[in-house]
């Protein structure tokens, strides 16, 4: 019954990585004073938390309500984990990137709902792994190990976002980066998966 709790805690942790997550957090928080940061930090994870509860419940009925099978889901999230893989893979998630006045991110009027909550906290990538990993379960308590998971990363987001300045100085840029990328590389393999398994249920 716990698997259910670990496939799902480690495929969100993999895509949310709140580490990096930290570390972007770091760059756009980093002229705030301490208690607008923490305020930011609660408000993105409250926020993302809710979305990701309220998709993992209502989205599979949302998908048969338009005719969307769970299978072709499955693959064109794994397409949308794929695309996600290659952005951490090529920098674009970079804290150096993030800072710069070329990022689609530069507008920080509300950083807690964009890019904060969506895309890194509960992006299209969250949102499809949290959907399929609750689908997959069958009784209520494996439903409720899963949504747990979704929360206990998120919760960890949040721990490492309060202390990412502590993170950022031990892990420095290189190991944030360098981190960015194995968690990109574990995210592309997801992503294949997804899509393999999408396409299987479909043919068989």
């Amino acid at each position: 019954m716990f698997s259910a709790f670990i496939s799902t805690f480690v495929s969100m942790f993999v895509i949310v990585d709140p580490l990096g997550t930290a570390a972007v957090f770091a760059v756009l928080t980093g002229r705030l004073q301490p208690l607008q940061s923490r305020a930011i930090a609660f408000k993105a994870v409250f926020i993302a938390i809710g979305v990701l509860l309220m998709f993992s419940l209502l989205g599979e009925a949302l998908l048969h309500h338009m005719g969307i099978s769970l299978a072709a889901f499955r693959i064109a999230g794994g397409f949308l984990l794929f695309v996600t893989a290659f952005r951490m893979l090529t920098g674009s998630h970079d804290a150096s990137h993030l800072d710069s006045d070329e990022t689609d991110y530069a507008d920080r009027s509300n950083i807690a709902i964009f890019p904060l909550a969506i895309p890194f906290l509960a992006g299209p990538g969250c949102m499809t792994a949290a959907l399929l990993n609750v689908s997959n379960t069958s009784v209520i308590a494996e439903k409720s190990l899963a949504l747990a998971a979704i929360v206990s990363v998120e919760i960890l987001a949040l721990i490492c976002m309060l202390c990412a300045g502590r993170l950022v100085r031990a892990l420095g840029t290189s190991g944030t980066s360098l981190l960015a990328r194995l968690m990109g590389i574990l995210l592309a393999a997801m992503g294949v998966q997804f899509i393999a398994d999408g396409v299987l249920k479909i043919i068989s």
